[in-house]
C-alpha cells in the first residue's frame, strides 16, 4: 500500500516526468554520439563532428549544439582566425555524463 502511495504521490511523478522530459534530449538523435566522441577526444571543430553522420541535417545540428551548450554540457571555444573556427569540448558535467553513459552501456551488454 505504501508503495502504491508513493508511486502516485506528486513530487515523485514531478520527478519522473523530469527524467523523462531530460532524457528525451538526451537520447536524441545524435546528442549520446557528439558526448561520447568529445569524451574521446580533447576537443573537436564543428565541421569534425559533422561529417561523422550523428545528424542529417546541418540545422538539427547546430541546434543541437546549441542546446548542448546551454545545458553546460559542452563548452564552445572561438579561434580567432580567417575564416573564425570553433572548437567544442566537454565540460566538467558533460565528463560526467559520459562517464554515465559509458556505467550504463558497460551494465547492459
Amino acid at each position: 500500500m505504501q508503495c502504491i502511495l508513493l508511486l502516485k504521490s506528486s513530487a515523485f511523478l514531478d520527478n519522473v516526468m523530469s527524467l523523462k522530459n531530460k532524457s528525451r534530449f538526451l537520447f536524441g538523435k545524435g546528442v549520446i554520439e557528439v558526448i561520447l566522441y568529445l569524451s574521446t577526444v580533447e576537443e573537436a571543430g564543428y565541421y569534425e563532428l559533422y561529417k561523422k553522420g550523428f545528424v542529417i541535417s546541418r540545422e538539427t545540428f547546430a541546434n543541437m549544439l546549441k542546446e548542448l551548450e546551454e545545458k553546460d554540457i559542452i563548452g564552445r571555444r572561438v579561434i580567432e582566425s580567417r575564416p573564425p573556427r570553433v572548437k567544442y569540448s566537454l565540460t566538467k558535467k558533460g565528463k560526467e555524463i559520459a562517464e554515465i553513459l559509458k556505467r550504463l552501456n558497460e551494465n547492459l551488454t
